[in-house]
């Protein structure tokens, strides 16, 4: 249960309330007698503590409230690490009970339901108190709360990039906008899925061998990847591919993408420069954000895409690389907040094209006459 003798509430919590207006004396004298009858079924001052204070529908002790819910004529309790967390919300001003704390189906959890089942506060011991409602409670209930795949809430609802909100679960998390509705998701994983000859390069050697360097700064990892050395690449020809180059949450990424026609260089090597410049650029991109504001399970819960955040680092690390020995056929930088990767997830169609399938692709990369796109899948993990 979530009724735990270290926590308790203060005077000093409930300063800053608004309580109710004073109600009609008739009305108050009834309450009170309901309020007072619950306060000794519950066991007084042992239940709830030291009284704190009351107003005209609640009673507040250190440790447990009573409070009277005028729809269902009935009061109320509220007690422990979820009476905590209703306080530090608001109490009445953020929600009137509409249950007594209650045991979750699974037989570990406890919660209260507030403001007619429009919000929740829920408890584990592995998770503490957490606070969720609206569109996001609803489609958590609808995948079966505690016993869906995500598991607890282990944030309250929080704001989140695009002028989104989120909530952290054990296994993932549900996002909302305005224009999608409530999204679960756990981690996202994106693969690069090949690439599309539209012209080739047109050397005297004949056929392209390109291969292909990807970079990935997310706010919490960096990483370096390339593709084979394809052979006998001719123009309207095709290279189908799958190699994974993120997986974790969706809290945006950052993609510098490189095309490379193979002559007489080492594209490992090349590639290892590449993870040094994507760790130098995460470095000094975390620094410069400080302390980066994380909810849960390390959900990105702030205003504005922090991946951009990232970029000026990235671009003085890649732009120190060049001079490969192969010839650059082209590169283009990708960024993709966090929206974007829940919807390519999430509500975006898989296409295909020449054999390779993708969700997003590069623009056209030219050079040395050839003209060439590289492409990526991404799906929920």
């Amino acid at each position: 249960m979530s009724k735990l003798s270290s926590l308790k509430v203060s005077v000093e919590a409930l300063k800053d309330y608004k309580f109710p207006k004073k109600l009609e004396t008739a009305v108050i004298s009834s309450i009170e007698s309901k309020l007072k009858k619950r306060f000794d079924e519950l066991g007084g001052s042992k239940f709830l503590g030291q009284l704190l204070r009351k107003d005209g529908i609640a009673w507040y002790g250190e440790l447990a409230c009573v409070c009277y819910n005028s729809n269902t004529r009935s009061v109320l309790e509220i007690h422990g690490a979820i009476y905590q967390k209703w306080v530090a919300l608001g109490g009445v001003n953020w929600g009137i009970p509409n249950t007594d704390e209650s045991p979750c189906w699974d037989g570990t959890g406890r919660f209260n339901h507030f403001n007619g089942d429009q919000a929740t506060i829920i408890w584990s011991p592995q998770t503490g108190a957490q606070a969720i409602w609206g569109d996001i409670r609803r489609r958590w209930a609808d995948l079966g709360w505690e016993r869906s795949y995500l598991g607890y809430p282990t944030s309250d609802e929080s704001n989140f990039p695009d002028g989104g909100r989120v909530n952290s679960f054990q296994r993932g998390g549900i996002y909302w906008w305005p224009d999608t509705g409530a999204l679960d998701l756990n981690d996202v994983v994106l693969h690069y899925t090949g690439l599309v000859c539209l012209r080739e390069t047109g050397e005297t050697s004949g056929a392209d061998e390109p291969y292909v360097l990807m970079g990935v700064v997310s706010p919490f990892s960096s990483a370096a990847f390339r593709s084979q050395t394809y052979s006998s690449v001719d123009s309207d020809t095709s290279r189908p591919d799958l190699i994974e180059i993120y997986r974790g949450k969706p809290n945006g990424l950052i993609l510098e993408i490189t095309l490379m026609e193979n002559d007489h260089g080492d594209p490992e090597k090349f590639r290892k420069e590449i993870q040094t410049a994507m760790t130098a650029a995460h470095g000094l991109g975390t620094a410069a954000l400080g302390l980066i504001p994380v909810v849960g399970g390390a959900i990105a819960a702030v205003v504005g895409p922090l991946i951009q955040k990232f970029i000026p680092e990235v671009a003085k690390a890649v732009n120190n690389l060049f001079g490969f020995g192969d010839d650059k056929i082209g590169s283009e930088r990708i960024v993709l907040t966090g929206k974007d990767l829940i919807l390519l997830a999430r509500r975006t169609n898989n296409s295909n094209y020449k054999n390779v399938g993708y969700k997003f692709s590069t623009n056209n990369l030219r050079g040395h006459n050839a003209n060439y796109k590289v492409y990526f899948g991404i799906v929920p993990a």
